[in-house]
């Protein structure tokens, strides 16, 4: 069962990365968050009902939550949306999933946690396997810029997933229930996700197209409600340090996902990074 797990999580998350670059089209990209954490959110309260979890958090614990939505659930997946714009879905992949090393230093710096040399390693391959497969082309001026822009969105997504997944530590350690935690946090990135439209210009539109309409419905029940379901089941069988490790998969997958739908070419140069990446990953979240 928990291989089954593992793989199908992998697999959605995976999928949900080319998926993303359906959305786009005539929906800002922060009407598209907006639609999707609001599914998400709508699916949670039924998950909280149906297992009857206390939906009420202390008045303590509530800004925690607010700065989990804001990072994770809006500043993560506006991010990511836009990176897709610019680079493949599977290199954009590769960059997010860098977000270890970005926790482990967030850790360091605001939770004054110690790290090891083995895990600054850990940082420094994964670092410079990024800096590999970039390198190439930002000496070429004409497609350098795209990149750099793909990847820096890519690199926002990175940092606002770490951000989230050491918040997330503290108000699960806290003992806020992990489906009253995303119902709150999907709320709330719809929230920040349609408010940012509405502050920046942009029309509350919507795109009844069989594309936009299937992806969003797969991004929002899918990759995002049941994925979460079956990675925090995941967790509760084999516990967080090695469930993890499913970040590390994740990446392989989508990159080999965009060799087939998007043309990445998978060249020795993204090989090797994505094993310096990868190599790091492990240093990194090896306990």
């Amino acid at each position: 069962m928990s291989l089954f797990l593992f793989i199908s999580t992998a697999l959605i998350w995976a999928t949900g990365a080319f998926v993303t670059t359906l959305q786009a089209g005539i929906v800002p990209i922060p009407v598209s968050v907006g639609y999707r954490m609001l599914l998400m959110a709508v699916a949670m309260l039924a998950v909280i009902f149906v297992t009857r979890t206390p939906l009420r958090v202390r008045r303590t614990d509530a800004p925690w939550l607010v700065v989990h939505a804001a990072v994770f659930f809006a500043l993560n997946f506006i991010c990511f949306y836009n990176a897709t714009t610019y680079i493949p879905s599977g290199v954009a992949t590769l960059a997010l999933s860098t977000s270890p090393i970005f926790a482990t230093i967030i850790s360091f710096l605001v939770l004054k946690e110690t790290v090891r040399p083995r895990v600054v390693l850990g940082m420094v391959i994964g670092i410079g396997g990024l800096g590999l497969i970039v390198a190439p082309d930002l000496m070429d001026l004409s497609d350098g810029a795209t990149l750099l822009f793909g990847m820096l969105w890519a690199l926002g997504a990175s940092f606002g997933t770490a951000a989230g997944t050491v918040i997330g530590a503290r108000n699960h350690n806290a003992g806020i229930p992990a489906f009253t935690a995303n119902f709150w946090g999907a709320l709330g990135g719809a929230l920040i996700g349609f408010g940012l439209a509405i502050v920046g210009g942009l029309p509350i539109t919507f795109d009844p197209s069989l594309r936009y309409v299937g992806s969003l419905l797969y991004l929002g029940i899918a990759a995002s409600s049941f994925a979460f379901l079956m990675f925090f089941s995941l967790v509760r069988r084999i516990g967080p340090g090695r469930a993890a490790y499913i970040f590390t998969v994740v990446p392989v997958i989508a990159l080999l996902i965009s060799t087939m739908l998007e043309g990445v070419e998978l060249t020795a140069i993204i090989i090797g990074g994505t094993a310096m990446i990868l190599t790091g990953n492990v240093l990194v979240l090896k306990r």
